[in-house]
């Protein structure tokens, strides 16, 4: 006769109580067997708690169609298969091993107690002891992989050895099995990212072996620094190569909670728009455990993704009394329903992000001669209208084509320069060749070198190194299909997906592709960028973020003093 489902014992509302798993031991390969065991985590010293050491597992659910059944309190209790593997792993063949693991610790069908145990996630990882990170059973090369990662961390690898290294067919193929298990699909997931980040301690186990977190990161980071060898290598064996910067981006989380205790919600954000979760409001209600109190966001799964993305722009926005989220917006045809104003945290970025958090500062900002002076308003139809203070500073008079592929590479450059020496010739009074030459190039790096600083006059002049032979031409062409240069990459980083435009009175600037003639390009008081906006009857659309030469540093200042520009208010839908 088949074993009952299993029913959840409640949770009592409004605590800190939640299951805790606890594996049974075993000495032979048989049916895994677990219990619950209901705790409150403000009561872990109590003597009555059967434990005084837990562990949480950070995963990812795998196929959600295969299932494996276990027994839980004598009762049939299907988990998939990845987690089936983790539980088999982890039993001990002597005593019980206490486990925080979501998918069965939670009622999943309860979609009451999901919202109040997903706020406490934070709490939980938190405390427990230690995380342990399952990347999954072993399976190609994952075994060898996991010994040349400790082996890296451990004696490193000389400067100038790794070509060598790949160069040889055995070291070839062992590489490969490394690029295989950083393509895992953890590396991609949404919550693995709070996991990771609140732990007091990490081990990071794959089949039979077991590595420290460090020594995985050491690893990481030494692939990143040889990106230029090892990326042709792993892309021989899969579509995505980048898990080691994933690695590195939860470990870079973790040291910001290490030191601040807590992460901006901005910043978790965006970090967090680039990952995949079956669920795409977890994009926001996987980064409530890294932001700490100060951010009021209530979990509630019965909101769609419009309701949670625009609640978390505001507070967002609330939490650093700053508009600086408004420039993550990519999203101006607002298929999905939300307004232009709000990040779509399910899209992937159009364009890479201009200005990051961490270089703001030197990089100037556009807007930061005042403080922001905002509003939010519900309107008719239900949805949220930004009202914002700011300046137009003019109109984008003429665009240029797209730059999206390396086919058309010199060409749009030459459509760009071209405008750039009409806009730039017309001014007065006139600039000088090296003058018009900087602006140019600088505009289309945005003014920032590789490490996120300000672009130096050494880092200008790497464009000379392309410059075509025999032009006279105060901008001469260029040509980017050939040579390596920092200059070079950050024009790829920057330019890719955006468009070079001129305005009414010879700004010239990098834009949002959507850009188009007689858009504005304007400055919301304490914003650190520009943006692109657009008049439709009473109110503006986001366009999107720009660089415009000669107003990212807060020149328009004097403007303002000098009544030529004025402060007026923008109702953003």
């Amino acid at each position: 006769m088949a074993a009952a489902p299993y029913k959840y014992k409640r949770l009592k509302s409004n605590s800190h109580e939640i299951r805790m798993l606890r594996i049974h031991p075993t000495w032979r390969p048989s049916t895994i067997k677990c219990s619950l065991v209901i705790v409150n985590l403000d009561d872990l010293d109590n003597e009555a708690v059967p434990f005084r050491f837990y562990e949480a597992l950070s995963y990812t659910w795998g196929d959600p169609t295969g299932k494996v059944t276990i027994k839980l309190d004598g009762c049939s209790f299907e988990v998939a298969h990845n987690l089936a593997a983790a539980l088999r792993r982890l039993r001990a063949k002597r005593g019980y091993r206490y486990l925080w693991v979501d998918a069965v610790c939670i009622n999943q069908a309860d979609e009451q107690e999901r919202n109040s145990q997903v706020a406490l996630m934070g709490l939980i990882y938190r405390t427990a002891e230690q995380v342990i990170i399952w990347l999954g059973r072993e399976a190609d090369g994952s075994k060898a992989a996991m010994k040349l990662i400790d082996k890296i961390s451990d004696i490193g690898v000389e400067e100038g050895d790794m070509a060598a290294l790949l160069a040889n067919e055995t070291h070839r193929a062992r590489w490969q099995n490394v690029a295989r298990l950083f393509d895992r699909s953890y590396w991609r997931r949404v919550w693995v990212r709070q996991e990771v980040a609140l732990a007091k301690g990490i081990v990071v186990l794959c089949g039979d072996q077991m590595m420290s977190w460090d020594a995985l990161i050491e690893a990481a980071i030494f692939l990143n620094e040889n990106t230029a060898d090892f990326e042709p290598i792993a892309a021989e064996m899969t579509r995505y190569t980048s898990g080691y910067h994933d690695a590195i981006g939860m470990d870079i989380l973790r040291e910001m909670v290490l030191k601040d205790n807590q992460v901006p919600l901005e910043d978790v954000m965006l970090h967090l728009r680039q990952c995949e979760c079956t669920d795409q409001r977890d994009k926001v209600y996987g980064a409530l455990g890294l932001v700490g109190p100060g951010v009021n966001i209530a979990v509630d799964y019965g909101l769609d993704k419009v309701a949670i993305y625009t609640d978390a722009a505001i507070a967002a926005i609330n939490s650093t009394n700053s508009l600086n989220t408004v420039c993550a917006c990519q999203n101006l045809n607002r298929g999905t329903g939300l307004p232009s104003w709000v990040p779509d945290l399910e899209a992937d970025w159009t364009a890479r992000k201009l200005r990051r958090t961490e270089n703001l500062d030197t990089l100037g900002s556009a807007g930061g001669f005042a403080k922001p002076i905002y509003s939010f308003r519900r309107r008719e139809d239900g949805l949220f209208s930004l009202k914002a203070r700011g300046v137009v500073v003019d109109t984008i008079s003429e665009v240029c084509a797209e730059f999206d592929s390396d086919e058309t590479l010199f060409e749009v450059l030459e459509e760009w320069r071209a405008l750039a020496v009409k806009a730039l010739s017309a001014l007065h009074p006139s600039l000088s060749d090296d003058e018009m030459r900087s602006c140019f190039w600088r505009t289309i790096t945005a003014n920032e070198e590789l490490r996120g600083l300000a672009a130096s006059e050494g880092f200008i002049a790497q464009a000379l190194e392309h410059v075509v032979e025999g032009s006279s031409d105060a901008i001469p062409p260029i040509d980017l299909r050939y040579g390596q240069t920092a200059f070079n990459e950050r024009f790829r980083e920057d330019a890719t997906n955006r468009r070079f435009y001129a305005t009414r009175n010879g700004y010239v600037g990098l834009g949002p592709s959507d850009a188009k003639n007689g858009d504005l390009v304007a400055i919301l008081l304490g914003n650190a960028l520009p943006l692109v906006l657009r008049e439709e009857d009473d109110h503006h659309l986001v366009v999107g973020e720009t660089y415009t030469h000669g107003i990212m540093n807060g020149e328009i200042a004097l403007d303002l003093d000098e009544g030529s520009l004025h402060i007026k208010e923008f109702e953003i839908y």
